[in-house]
């Protein structure tokens, strides 16, 4: 569904509260962005010019290993919800992190100088950023006790729960690569463990697209840490 860019700020829980006389020339500022599948929108060091408010599909925001090899999602950011808002205000605004498109996405690209000038002079709007981060800082934190405290099992079933609550059953999986950016593990593991969970009835696959058979079963497992 196509809509305007003001229609699509006043949506975001992040300008709730801020005036449509104050959100109509911000949207002006604004563009839309087409991203394919694995599309970047940005790198961890590079400067923070913009932030993004997704309008459809998923970017995910990540972090690489030393090596840069592996990665390890942080965040995912659905319609609706912004991606780097936060980091416009770091003393040196640079992306802490990095970002693609985990799907083909729409995403309204925001300048981040307006969106400072923004929090300069709106209370509601600086409120609105001061909640956000305390989200973030919590999202942060169950990310660390999902790896700290939860085995490949617990982190893999609370995953196919939330996708299908998500997107429904059948939903298509990912790369058994991007499954194991989110949950924290390697490629191996999860295809083991998918399989394992097959053989014991509790999921069904059929040409990457999976349902969930025995949802008690799935709950123990993100329960048992």
């Amino acid at each position: 569904m196509q809509i305007s860019p003001v229609e699509l700020l006043t949506r975001c829980l992040l300008f709730k509260g801020v005036s449509r006389s104050e959100i109509e020339p911000l949207a002006l500022q604004c563009a839309w962005l087409e991203l394919r599948k694995y599309q970047p929108l940005f790198f961890q060091g590079d400067p923070v010019d913009q932030v993004y408010l997704v309008q459809a599909g998923l970017v995910k925001v990540y972090r690489l290993d030393p090596r840069g090899k592996r990665q390890i999602v942080l965040h995912q950011s659905f319609p609706g919800q912004c991606v780097a808002a936060l980091a416009v205000f770091l003393q040196k605004p640079t992306y802490p992190c990095s970002a693609e498109a985990a799907e083909a996405s729409r995403v309204l690209v925001i300048p981040a100088e307006a969106l400072g000038q923004l929090a300069q002079k709106n209370v509601a709007f600086a409120n609105n950023m001061l909640e956000t981060a305390s989200q973030h800082t919590r999202q942060i934190v169950q990310v660390l006790d999902r790896m700290v405290f939860c085995d490949v099992d617990s982190r893999l079933a609370e995953y196919l729960l939330s996708m299908t609550k998500t997107y429904g059953q059948g939903f298509k999986l990912p790369t058994n690569q991007e499954i194991a950016a989110v949950v924290g593990t390697t490629p191996e593991p999860v295809s083991r463990k998918l399989g394992h969970f097959s053989q014991q009835g509790w999921i069904a696959v059929r040409n990457r697209k999976l349902s969930i058979l025995n949802k008690a079963a799935l709950l123990r497992l993100r329960f048992s840490y």
